[in-house]
């Protein structure tokens, strides 16, 4: 259904949501299924990488803009049956990693999630008092990254005050430069290159690099292919520098761009100007090359 929806008029799309998709959607959220985990699995919209896989040329915008319009549309036509199942769903037990209790919680953090989308007070509300209750770190991670997406007043506000918490806990840490690398916002690149400065980063570090470059290449299509190429040219400078100190990590980074083929002419010629830079690079280690070179063929 999405699908159907990519190229279509921005202005159009929330009502080019099928009136029927909508009533489906709200019988299974309000229906009587038992398996939560199941339901909240049926009810996530597909991945912005999956969809453009479904296509013969990526459209990144068009898929980006289609999704969010699907989801603006849910948190319009359901906030009062969304608002409900979050406030129902509230954790004030003790925290219990069974299967009804995971499954209540992502169902929970995903409907939250549909109100996020359509960016009202209630929603950020909702948000922020999940996220400061700090009942557990699923539903407090699902409120920052839903925050870190936003441009929610108390955004770096949260943002900080997880940063000053968890700042001793390098695992915990890698999700927070997680969530924001993956903010489909305006400024993600520049966040990412700010937070690349911090002490919390370190390019000698495997999992600071995948927690916060590869996040943002692999799991900010948006930003990533940014019609400017400045994503492709961020990445090919951050091959660059890692390759002498870890060419394993690097070449993995640099494959992310092999599937340049798959997107409009624009980013081709983009993308593979910037492989061609890695590969005419001094000194350039065997396995960068080597993924340069295939991916060039």
């Amino acid at each position: 259904m999405i699908l159907g929806l990519i190229g279509l008029p921005p202005e159009d799309l929330e009502t080019q949501v099928p009136a029927d998709f909508v009533a489906a959607f709200r019988t299974a959220l309000v229906g009587d299924e038992p398996d939560q985990a199941l339901l909240a699995e049926v009810l996530t919209p597909p991945s912005e990488s999956y969809l453009g896989d479904q296509m013969a040329v990526v459209d990144v915008d068009g898929i980006h803009a289609a999704r969010q319009a699907l989801r603006r549309r849910i948190a319009a036509d359901l906030q009062g049956e969304l608002v409900e199942l979050v406030c129902s769903s509230a954790e004030t037990g003790p925290y219990r990693i069974e299967p009804a209790a995971m499954g209540r919680r992502a169902l929970k953090n995903l409907a939250l999630s549909y109100l996020m989308a359509g960016e009202g007070r209630e929603a950020i509300g909702l948000c922020l008092a999940q996220y400061r209750a700090g009942h557990n770190m699923t539903d407090q991670m699902a409120a920052l990254g839903l925050l870190a997406a936003s441009d929610a007043p108390e955004r770096e506000e949260v943002l900080a005050d997880f940063e000053a918490r968890w700042r001793h806990d390098p695992l915990v840490m890698d999700k927070w430069l997680a969530v924001q690398a993956q903010a489909p916002r305006p400024d993600a690149l520049t966040q990412v290159e700010r937070l690349m400065q911090l002490p919390v980063f370190s390019l000698r570090n495997p999992n600071k690099v995948r927690a916060l470059i590869g996040s943002f290449a692999a799991g900010n299509p948006l930003r990533f292919h940014a019609a400017d190429g400045s994503g492709y040219r961020f990445l090919a400078d951050r091959v660059l520098e890692l390759d002498p100190l870890n060419p394993q990590i690097a070449s993995r980074m640099l494959r992310i761009m092999a599937r340049w083929r798959r997107y409009d002419p624009p980013r081709q010629g983009l993308m593979r100007a910037e492989l061609q830079r890695v590969l005419d690079a001094e000194r350039v280690s065997r396995d960068v090359y080597e993924i340069a070179a295939k991916s060039l063929e």
